[in-house]
């Protein structure tokens, strides 16, 4: 229970807040129409006047760049919920909590099929918003806005896999193998110098071994 409820609040809720606000984007409330002249409102009130082709202009970039912003972070929610998932499977949680997260282990922070699922789920999402757009007479779906959306996706998984690959370049000398037997067990042989294999059932690890996939 104590797992269930953390599993929630750290990885859940994140997700279930992006959605309500893409939600609320959706609606009549965010239209076109809408956030420029709020935007107008804003930008007479610090002084600067724009013309209708140039606020129409900044506009259309900021609700872009609203776009690339918000998916990206929902994927990277999606993300952390498949990961958190695993490790609570796996019994990791702790182990990385017990070692300040000092482990350079790229297989427990991305996984290319975290990262499969993490950005299909952002396309569903992403496509699901613009058809309900397109039940809204002030909004127009537009599947162009699907590609983008997704794009955001692809390209922070992109950047996390960079910058996971750069933390553990140099994983050689404590990289431990992780295998799955017939039986369901994980064997994990560390890589570091003196270290012997450690067999551990039902996918618990201690909080002194490495655990990383070759």
């Amino acid at each position: 229970m104590k797992h269930s409820r953390e599993l929630f609040w750290r990885y859940w809720l994140p997700l279930l807040v992006m959605l309500t606000l893409i939600k609320l984007e959706s609606s009549d409330l965010m239209s076109g129409a809408h956030t420029a002249s709020h935007l107008r409102q804003l930008l007479l009130w610090v002084g600067i006047r724009l013309g209708d082709g140039q606020l129409h202009l900044l506009n259309g970039v900021l609700r872009k760049s609203g776009h690339l912003v918000a998916y990206g972070l929902l994927f990277f929610c999606w993300l952390r919920l498949l990961r958190g998932a695993y490790w609570r499977q796996h019994g990791l949680r702790d182990h990385l909590r017990s070692t300040k997260n000092t482990i350079q282990v790229r297989r427990l922070w991305w996984r290319p099929e975290w990262t499969g699922l993490a950005v299909l789920f952002t396309f569903v999402v992403a496509a699901a918003d613009e058809l309900h757009q397109m039940s809204i007479p002030s909004r127009t779906g537009c599947w162009s806005d699907v590609a983008l959306d997704t794009s955001a996706a692809v390209v922070l998984a992109v950047c996390i896999w960079a910058n996971v690959a750069w933390i553990c370049r140099d994983q050689r000398s404590i990289l431990p193998l992780i295998k799955r037997d017939s039986a369901g067990s994980d064997e994990v042989a560390t890589g570091v110098q003196g270290a012997a294999a450690v067999s551990i059932s039902g996918a618990h690890t201690s909080g002194e071994d490495f655990v990383r996939k070759g």
